[in-house]
């Protein structure tokens, strides 16, 4: 695996960062759609390649139930996904390309879809949601988790793991039936039950686990009375569009899937700011926020990950009602933007071992440290400058390294005396971080024999690199 980190970038977080690049034309963009539906079987789907072709971007539908993933040379800079189209066909996409992955609910269902989520994630793909993020949000539990660490109001849930100590469990979600179980990873309201007696609770556990075998994780949840829910789409961190959902007759779900009438709707400025404030909670970078109002108090039921596009919306910025074609065209042309791309890091230790690689040295120990904003460096010993050329020793070797000087290259590093500044000489070096290799690192000639660790690598190399360091561990990279 190989980048070129010759004009790195500035740190944005730990978690994730995106690149200040301009405004993509669309032939420059491609995207890949993760999913198991075969063609006319999911709307959205049909509506982002209807809005693909139009914009002349390309598009790729991965049949993930049949597609596969390797990495085609030594330095793992290609990953291809065979039997793409499910007909044979296969895709190679080169570290860097202007990729972006949209995953459908089928990454949180199947198995095969999330092992190539996490491959097209970990090759540098801009994944809208990220792996990480799709797992949080599709199990309702974990969700719920994070709602109550993050003060965000939702119904109260416990998790059901046997039914001797469902007591105990009906006790956490208030004690009053009738009450709702749920299967944490259903959807569509799939899964979901609502149980008027502890009798009955206890029938329909034993029933769901009457297979020794079932993995069914269950969720007991108060029952809040309402007469719709709203959905509210959520876009990094600003809410686009809304509908809202009406309970059905003889039903207590509002889920579209199921026949709920559904119609644009205008949300308030609290419920804006409760949908963003959930979003922002399990991480997701586009998702629907499902809201409830019930004794005048809104309440967060879930986030999905994978919203669809069935229904008309109202547009919250341009204040009018949108088709579900004009609600994907409005995610398509965001996105042509990279400088909004989130990208998933790779956590390392504060100390990690190093090796150089032209010429050959190390591995050697290397500081990350996220709070030199200045350049990597690295120390040099018997330094002579010749014209455009430098000559030196790695702190700790004895093999003399000959390096040409960038133009401009030299860094100035204020020393107390602004009179009197400390200037390094820079030059280019391909380095080895655990099993990644990078191309053209720059780093200054310093003195650092006073240090304990020879190298010492800044915020904009671990912003280009994806990595975010954790200060509690050390050589989480292993060995190079």
């Amino acid at each position: 695996m190989e980048d070129n980190l010759s004009n790195p970038t500035t740190m944005i977080s730990f978690k994730n960062y995106s690149l200040n690049e301009e405004t993509l034309n669309p032939s420059e963009v491609k995207i890949v759609v993760l999913t198991a539906a075969e063609e006319d079987e999911e709307p959205t789907v049909n509506r982002l390649e209807a809005v693909c072709k139009k914009q002349n971007i390309k598009l790729y539908r991965i049949v993930s139930n049949k597609a596969y993933a390797s990495k085609k040379d030594e330095l793992k800079e290609i990953l291809v996904i065979h039997n793409y189209d499910g007909q044979g066909k296969t895709l190679e996409i080169k570290r860097g390309e202007n990729m972006v992955c949209i995953a459908r609910r089928t990454v949180a269902t199947s198995k095969n879809a999330a092992i190539l989520h996490s491959m097209l994630s970990d090759h540098g793909v801009f994944c809208i949601n990220s792996p990480e993020s799709v797992k949080t949000a599709s199990n309702k539990f974990s969700s719920y988790i994070n709602f109550v660490n993050d003060k965000v109001p939702t119904p109260k849930t416990c998790l059901v793991s046997d039914v001797e100590y469902i007591d105990k469990a009906i006790e956490e979600v208030g004690g009053k039936f009738p009450l709702v179980l749920k299967v944490t990873e259903g959807h569509g309201g799939k899964g979901v039950m609502k149980i008027d007696s502890r009798e009955s609770l206890v029938s329909v556990i034993q029933a769901i686990r009457g297979d020794d075998e079932s993995s069914a994780e269950l969720i007991l949840q108060e029952l809040k009375k309402i007469k719709d829910d709203r959905r509210i789409l959520v876009l990094n961190g600003k809410a686009i569009a809304a509908s809202k959902r009406k309970k059905m007759a003889g039903d207590f779900r509002t889920n579209v899937s199921l026949g709920s009438a559904v119609e644009a709707y205008n949300p308030t400025e609290e419920e804006i700011e409760l949908a963003i404030k959930a979003a922002k909670s399990v991480d997701c970078f586009y998702c629907g926020v499902d809201i409830i109002q019930s004794n005048g108090e809104l309440y967060v039921l879930e986030v999905n990950p994978s919203p669809g596009s069935k229904s008309s919306y109202f547009d919250i910025e341009k204040g009018k009602n949108i088709t579900g074609t004009e609600l994907i065209n409005k995610l398509v042309m965001y996105i042509l933007d990279k400088d909004t791309w989130m990208y998933q890091t790779k956590e390392v230790g504060v100390i990690e071992y190093m090796s150089f690689l032209n010429p050959s040295f190390g591995p050697m120990t290397a500081k990350m440290d996220t709070g030199n904003s200045a350049e990597n460096s690295v120390g040099a010993e018997n330094l002579k400058i010749k014209g455009n050329t430098a000559e030196f020793y790695i702190q700790g070797t004895d093999k003399k390294i000959t390096k040409e000087i960038l133009p401009k290259g030299s860094i100035v590093k204020r020393l107390g005396n602004k009179d009197n500044p400390d200037r390094r000489p820079a030059v280019l070096f391909d380095i080895k971080l655990g099993d990644r290799i990078y191309k053209n690192v720059k780093f200054s000639l310093a003195n650092r024999n006073n240090m304990k660790h020879p190298v010492l690598m800044c915020a904009k190399f671990m912003c280009i690199a994806k990595l975010s360091v954790n200060p509690n561990k050390e050589f989480a990279c292993g060995t190079t």
